[in-house]
């Protein structure tokens, strides 16, 4: 079967979802054929698509491994998006380190190793966090993310240690302004900003004051970061989203670079389907 280009999916989601079905009729509009296609379906032969763009492969955090080495194995048999070594970087959260490494404002971090451990309410008390999260350095959806009080420091130990057993855990202090402002997600598409969106928090039992994401100006701050991150990623990425939220001191600063299969919000911004399928188009 002819195809052009290759919608990479998972199984829980084999028709995309309705932002990225979008792309299907905006890549027709150019005369390219385009289908979904579960990345785990061995009956997929990689070699057919002259391009495949990862989606809404929503369940890679949960295999890693077997995600990046698909990733390797098909970015040997056809164009893979993002190419399979930003994938493996961009899918275990020591990239930020990287980033920051680079000048890139982040949300400050105690990273505790595998098998490591640190004692919470003395790091809540020395670095007056209120607040902290815990979360794993593989991981989506904030699955196995967690929020604690300083009243709640036993807890978050006995959340952290297990943690810990499995893999890197990162602890931050919780940023107050998620509840009323939430994130921004900057999106580029071929390395030019498509459009902004600000989204309520992930976390359950979260305040928000607002419930769904709905699509903004850009802030000249923080669009500026936004570039400057994809600048110090250091190769073109033909789509990313960079989330931004402002830290307890006031300023912007990055909470993730997605660059592996992040919602891009399609269906909030009428050009946004065309203007990624023109991205893709140029990869051919």
């Amino acid at each position: 079967m002819h195809m052009d280009v290759a919608i990479v999916t998972y199984a829980g989601l084999p028709e995309l979802d309705l932002h990225d079905a979008l792309l299907i009729p905006a890549l027709a509009s150019l005369g390219l054929k385009a289908r979904p296609c579960v990345w785990d379906d061995p009956r997929i032969d990689w070699s057919v698509p002259r391009v495949a763009v990862v989606r809404t492969a929503w369940d890679t955090h949960l295999r890693r491994e077997a995600f990046v080495d698909w990733a390797r194995r098909t970015g040997e048999r056809t164009q893979l998006h993002n190419p399979p070594e930003v994938l493996r970087w961009n899918t275990h959260k020591s990239y930020l380190r990287t980033l920051e490494a680079q000048g890139i404002a982040f949300t400050p971090t105690v990273w505790v190793p595998q098998g490591g451990s640190l004692n919470v309410g003395a790091l809540m008390r020395e670095r007056g966090w209120s607040e902290v999260v815990l979360k794993p350095v593989v991981s989506a959806g904030a699955l196995k993310t967690y929020r604690f009080t300083a009243a709640e420091a036993d807890q978050a130990q006995a959340h952290l240690d297990p943690l810990a057993a499995g893999d890197e855990v990162m602890v931050q202090p919780y940023l107050s302004t998620f509840g009323t402002d939430g994130e921004r997600s900057y999106i580029f598409f071929d390395g030019a900003f498509s459009h902004a969106v600000r989204r309520p928090p992930g976390l359950e039992n979260t305040p928000r004051a607002f419930e769904e994401p709905h699509r903004i100006d850009p802030r000249p701050e923080e669009l500026r970061l936004a570039q400057d991150v994809l600048d110090a990623v250091g190769q073109p990425l033909l789509y990313a989203r960079v989330d931004i939220a402002t830290d307890n001191a006031g300023r912007a600063c990055l909470q993730e670079l997605e660059a592996t299969e992040p919602r891009l919000f399609l269906g909030l911004d009428a050009q946004a389907p065309l203007r990624l399928a023109q991205a893709v188009a140029r990869k051919l």
